[in-house]
Formats: C-alpha cells, sequence, structure tokens
C-alpha cells in the first residue's frame, strides 16, 4: 500500500502529459516517468551469463574493516533491506528472504558452509559454497547486479548476516524453495502505462 501512494501524484502528472504540449516538454515528462523504464520488465533470474571467477571465493578473505562481530552484523541487517544493492532497484534480500529473514531457504541452510547449494552447482558449476559465495550468487542472480568486491565491508556485512540467520534458522520450517521460481516483480505497478490509452 504504501508504494502505491506515490503513484497517484504521478499519474496526474503523466496523463497531463498526454492532453498535449510540445516534443520537449513530452519527453521531460517522459524523463520523470518511473514507469516509462520499467525495471521489473524482464525476470532477473533468466538467461545471465554469471561472472562466476568473481563470485568464487577461492582464497580471498573478507575484511572486518575494523568493525567487530555485532557491527557487522548490524550492518548486514540494514543491507539485507536495501534495495538499491539490486541491478533494478527494486529487490533486496528480503524481497524473498522475508519475515525473520529466513524465508524461502532450503533446509540445507542449517548445514555449516561451505556446503551444497543447488543454485550453486546448476547455475555457476560449484559443487558447494561459502556463506560469501552464497551471497555473490544472490547478487549475481535474483538481485541481478554484480558480485560485491570480496574486500567490502559490504560483503563482509552480507556474509555476517547470512551467519547469524543460521544460527537462528530451524530448518523443519524450510521453504524448499527455489528464490527465482516466482519473479518478485510480477506485481508491478508500472505494468500499465497511464498513457497507453491516449497514444
Amino acid at each position: 500500500m504504501r508504494r502505491m501512494t506515490w503513484l497517484a501524484p504521478v499519474a496526474a502528472l503523466t496523463l497531463a502529459a498526454c492532453s498535449g504540449g510540445d516534443a520537449a516538454s513530452e519527453a521531460d515528462m517522459a524523463a520523470a516517468n518511473p514507469c516509462a523504464a520499467n525495471p521489473c520488465a524482464a525476470n532477473p533470474c533468466a538467461g545471465m551469463d554469471l561472472p562466476v571467477d568473481a563470485i568464487r571465493q577461492g582464497d580471498r578473505e573478507l575484511s572486518d574493516h575494523g568493525m567487530s562481530w555485532d557491527e557487522l552484523a548490524a550492518r548486514g541487517a540494514e543491507l539485507w533491506n536495501d534495495k538499491s544493492l539490486s541491478g533494478t532497484g527494486a529487490t533486496s534480500c528480503s524481497t524473498c528472504h522475508s519475515g525473520d529473514g529466513t524465508a524461502m531457504m532450503n533446509a540445507s541452510f542449517a548445514e555449516p558452509y561451505p556446503h551444497p547449494v543447488d543454485m550453486a552447482k546448476d547455475r555457476a558449476g560449484l559443487e558447494t559454497v561459502t556463506a560469501a559465495e552464497m551471497v555473490q550468487l544472490c547478487m549475481a542472480i535474483p538481485m541481478a547486479a554484480e558480485p560485491l568486491d570480496y574486500a567490502s565491508a559490504e560483503l563482509a556485512a552480507l556474509t555476517a548476516q547470512v551467519q547469524n540467520l543460521q544460527g537462528s534458522f530451524d530448518a523443519s520450517k524450510a521453504g524448499g524453495m527455489n528464490p527465482c521460481a516466482a519473479n518478485p516483480c510480477a506485481a508491478n505497478p508500472c505494468a500499465a502505462n497511464p498513457c497507453g490509452a491516449d497514444r
């Protein structure tokens, strides 16, 4: 409901643009219309060539950037809800992993890392993944973004968040679902262009 509140004034402005005016003003209106370029047009889980070398951790180590474990985990909890990390600006980790943060986690999430993950094997050819590699896979596939730099505080913080979530995870309630099975953008408020009828 909250997301829809900003659409009403936008729709009004967009409809005004359809009523006439010169080409320059219409171009200005189109540029200001968040529905003009739909970030949800394509499923971010479909047909991607993954940067596997950037995903693999190998001997790369994460840096805590002088933060304590609790500070890293707190930062990771903030980033878990940050849509700006996604390639479209439309999804966050919590888009799929809602509630306590473990929705749509398979039972295998309870296993110590590194462990096998179907998405990692099927999409990146990785037999097992570390917690950091799992974050990187989620960045590249459902988040449709570039993997994070292994030296970044963001990757260290999100990895800490994943490990914290593991500690409270109840495998008996695992969803057993693939976060790419359903497109989080399927219900898209910009699907219909309010100018469509006048064009």
